[in-house]
């Protein structure tokens, strides 16, 4: 198995395998992971397929997830405005309505000395690939940290001869969450204190949306932060579904993949927009989502027929932008509890804190497994309904699949971080199943335990660990049904 992390090794090397790729995937994953702090780590099972897993030492931090809709009103900046305005201009245009400074336009070097003078502005934003030179020369006189420049990367000769502090400059593209850090930067409040403000307030938007992507990940990713705004999210897997749901539901914004299989979000689009006009309806918008943030892609995007487009992974900032752009008339704001408070209300029983905080596993409330039940040894155990589960598995993503399982299922139970506390946990009295790895099941808790239903999850299907363990088996996959079953079994 280590070897799959090597660089360019792949598992089908021939020419006509079904699978592409260069093989690099999995190498430059576990890197990243390893300059965290982590190791990137695998269970595999011929026919049953394979799932990847790390943990991370992390620090609980203040939510981030947070409106900045008009959050900087007391702000005023200078805008240099050009004698033909760029796209980038509309742009910025938008932005600065969005997050709400107040803006005044100098278009000469004299409106520029103006504002200046009477102190009028906190800083000057000037796209100086486009500036005439009369007034790159005027900016040298003036004062270097109140200037804001907008570049291209090839532009950096440039910038230093202006002597442009790095901090001061925005490359472009230009993006909502660049903007969002200059302009907090430039408050008189420090920028800890805005987003304190604005974090006690969470924007709900009551409307319908639909989201077409076919990768069941992001799915899950984006359905979950528009939830977490009030949204009804539905899920279309390609374009040709799309259009299906588009014919069929009300939507009030629509997100849209790119690249898909059956019909590309490109042609999806089209097919919705057509419909629209030969039924007289009226435009729902598109958003594109895309992983490839390449120059030009908006302005493509933009002319065949999508309203707007935003990158993967996506950014919350700029999916507020986008959700206050079109559903703003669906807006409503709510009281938003620190997310500390939250954490606390949703914290699960561990019988000890891990030490490590992990990345999230995607929900797998139906994920396929196979159950092997054979004849159990141990009889049916009348116990009290207090009693409660116990679970020692070796791997964190096992235990927390298992727990997810338990939880969907409404059963009360503990996690075991500590395998030595194992035998302890036993006789405490306090527990009448227990889900286990094989190897953790000795001779001695198989032994002492005849009160307790002892159920041994494999990875693998080989009946001699049933006859060992004396006991049932089950996969570390469950299902939640077949799950239920098998604590109904025991619990009558």
């Amino acid at each position: 198995q280590s070897r799959i992390f090597d660089a360019f090794s792949q598992a089908d090397v021939s020419v006509t395998r079904k699978y592409g790729g260069t093989g690099l995937g999995l190498t430059i994953s576990s890197e990243f992971v390893e300059l965290m702090g982590g190791k990137l780590e695998l269970e595999s099972a011929k026919d049953h397929g394979t799932s990847f897993y790390f943990s991370l030492p992390l620090e609980e931090v203040t939510s981030t997830e947070v409106n900045y809709a008009h959050a900087f009103t007391d702000l005023t900046v200078g805008k240099y405005e050009q004698d033909i305005p760029s796209k980038l201009d509309t742009y910025l245009e938008k932005y600065f309505e969005y997050f709400g400074p107040t803006v005044k336009h100098f278009e000469s070097i004299s409106e520029l000395k103006e504002l200046d003078y009477n102190d009028s502005c906190k800083n000057y934003w000037i796209d100086i690939d486009k500036a005439r030179q009369n007034i790159l020369d005027a900016i040298q006189n003036m004062d270097k940290s109140k200037l804001i420049v907008l570049a291209n990367v090839t532009s950096r000769n440039k910038i230093e001869e202006l002597g442009i502090d790095q901090s001061n400059v925005i490359f472009k593209p230009v993006t909502l969450s660049k903007l969002k850090t200059v302009l907090a930067n430039a408050v008189t409040v420090a920028p800890q204190l805005i987003e304190e403000s604005v974090t006690t307030q969470q924007t709900k938007f009551d409307a319908n949306v639909l989201v077409t992507e076919d990768n069941i990940i992001n799915q899950k990713l984006i359905k979950r932060i528009l939830e977490e705004h009030g949204i009804t999210v539905d899920i279309a897997n390609n374009g040709l579904e799309s259009f299906e749901k588009r014919r069929s539901g009300n939507y009030d914004l629509l997100f849209m993949d790119i690249q898909m299989p059956v019909m590309d979000g490109i042609e999806a689009t089209h097919e919705i927009l057509d419909y629209e006009e030969d039924e007289e309806l009226a435009h729902v918008p598109i958003v594109a989502l895309t992983a490839n943030a390449l120059k030009g892609d908006r302005e493509r995007f933009l002319s065949e027929g999508m309203d707007e487009y935003i990158t993967k992974p996506i950014e919350t900032t700029e999916l507020l932008y986008v959700l206050n752009k079109f559903l703003s008339d669906k807006a409503s704001s709510h009281t938003k509890e620190p997310a500390s408070v939250k954490e606390k209300m949703i914290e699960k029983k561990v019988v000890e804190a891990p030490k490590e905080t992990i990345a999230p596993v995607a929900e797998i409330e139906d994920a396929p497994l196979e159950l092997n039940v054979e004849e159990p040894v141990q009889d049916i155990i009348e116990t009290p309904s207090d009693k409660k589960i116990l679970i020692a598995k070796k791997f964190l993503l096992s235990r927390r699949v298992l727990a997810k399982v338990l939880e969907n299922l409404g059963h009360d139970y503990d996690v075991l971080d500590d395998i030595n506390m194992l035998e302890g946990k036993l006789a405490s009295g306090d527990y009448d199943i227990l889900f286990a790895d094989t190897d953790l099941i000795t001779e001695s808790i198989s032994q002492s335990n005849g009160n307790i239903a002892i159920i041994s999850a494999s990875n693998t299907n080989d009946p001699q660990e049933v006859t060992v363990q004396k006991g049932e088996t089950i996969s570390n996959t469950a299902s939640k049904e077949e799950t239920e079953n098998i604590i109904t079994k025991y619990r009558g």
